[in-house]
């Protein structure tokens, strides 16, 4: 029997990412598992050497994580119940990169991730986050389709509808 005592959920806290955050919750629930979420926060790039900008892009490196750390403490608070014990965790560095650093170093059992992710000419040219996990984690990778987004655009008769107008 596989046991899952150790589970990595990703975010980039947008709602995209709660459908993962549900299959993780389930298996955590289902295998009284440590349940990792991890931000990956994307190094700030120093193009240039410049005097001084170095330590302009170490302190806007240093104030994205900490937002990040508060962003997810509020997206905890926000989605996920008070039933599930979930540990939250803030890194920088290239995604793919480091959540395969994190899973290797945690001695994770699985990685949940939803797939949806970048789009259009970025994702040609640098491919998905989810597809380099899939291809280079050394565990398993769960990745969970989001809900399909509305097809329709809302209609004058569906505010009507909802607000119960004459």
């Amino acid at each position: 029997m596989v046991l899952l005592k150790n589970i990595l959920v990703t975010t980039d806290l947008s709602d995209y990412s709660l459908t993962a955050m549900e299959y993780a919750t389930s298996f955590g629930l289902l295998y009284c598992s440590k349940l990792f979420l991890l931000h990956v926060v994307e190094d700030v790039p120093a193009v240039f050497p410049l005097r001084g900008v170095e330590g302009d892009a170490k302190e806007h490196q240093r104030e994205k994580e900490e937002r990040a750390r508060h962003d997810l403490k509020d997206f905890i608070a926000k989605n996920i119940s008070r039933d599930v014990t979930v540990i939250p965790i803030v890194v920088s560095g290239i995604p793919h990169e480091a959540i395969k650093r994190f899973a290797e170093e945690q001695r994770i059992d699985i990685i949940i991730m939803a797939t949806h992710g970048r789009t259009g000419l970025q994702h040609i040219i640098v491919g998905s986050v989810a597809e380099k996990v899939v291809r280079t984690a050394s565990v398993p990778v769960l990745t969970v389709k989001p809900p399909r987004l509305r097809d329709t655009i809302i209609r004058k008769e569906d505010i009507e509808n909802e607000l119960h107008l004459p």
